[in-house]
């Protein structure tokens, strides 16, 4: 049998803290031969600390106990929120350059993602879960074709840009946790300390603070009860420092985990 890449056991090991006992309605049961695949990975996790593999538990699974990652000179989660969703993103940031003036910086046009559930992991294993944007670069890029496997069994929904809005569609085929529009509120540079480099060598994108908008345009929004969400731990994503040599539309690969409250 093949080894499995301590970046695939860590993108597997999300896959058990969505249990059917986890403490929220954004969870579904899994047929039992994926829930097998899973706790075979978990059971290889030998390179863990054992204080680590004793909290893998589905039963330590407990939504009201999770910390979001300390965030230096982002403002707080506003009071009255609590946490509705965790998810790692997984694409691209996308930008554009103009081939005319090759000495300015690209201009962000966008991202493209898809938002893999890691509520309970959140908090069970949140040491583990900061670490998955960076393994999680390791893998392909999701898209038609080429499906992270197995990490496709547990997709939370999208994340992309409707004209210049921030758009979290948490809307699949198997559940529905609604369509949140965001506008971004604070932007922070990663803590050197937390700097998680692209495979590409790119930087990682700036922590956030979104907070919900009505939607726009004409656009039908999805009754979601979110009304903030953060982005943090990201890992590469930026783009170089300026056009020279680029093209007039290119996308650097990223990861990142995102928080969500309503």
């Amino acid at each position: 049998m093949r080894a499995t890449s301590p970046s695939l056991l860590l993108l597997t090991i999300a896959a058990l803290f969505t249990p059917l006992i986890c403490a929220l309605p954004h969870h579904t049961p899994w047929p039992s031969a994926i829930r097998s695949y899973y706790l075979a990975a978990y059971s290889r996790l030998s390179h863990l600390p054992t204080n680590t593999l004793a909290a893998l538990s589905p039963t330590n699974c407990n939504i009201a106990s999770p910390t979001m990652p300390s965030i230096p000179n982002l403002p707080p989660v506003s009071p009255g929120l609590s946490l509705y969703h965790v998810a790692v993103g997984r694409g691209t940031q996308n930008y554009t350059c103009d081939p005319s003036t090759p000495d300015l910086a690209p201009v962000a046009a966008g991202a493209n993602a898809t938002l893999y559930n890691t509520t309970c992991m959140s908090c069970i294993a949140p040491l583990a879960l900061g670490k998955l944007p960076s393994s999680a670069l390791l893998m392909p890029t999701p898209g038609e074709g080429k499906q992270l496997f197995p990490a496709q069994a547990f997709v939370s929904g999208h994340h992309y840009f409707t004209d210049a809005t921030p758009t979290f569609n948490l809307h699949t085929e198997t559940h529905n946790f609604g369509i949140q529009f965001g506008a971004v509120l604070n932007k922070v540079p990663v803590p050197d300390s937390q700097q998680q480099v692209g495979k590409d060598g790119s930087k990682a994108v700036a922590w956030l603070k979104l907070s919900s908008k009505d939607a726009e345009g004409g656009l039908e929004r999805d009754m979601s009860p979110v009304k903030e969400v953060y982005r943090v731990n990201t890992a590469g994503g930026s783009p170089p420092k300026t056009c020279e040599g680029m093209p007039g539309k290119f996308e650097v690969e990223y990861a990142a985990e995102y928080w969500f409250w309503g």
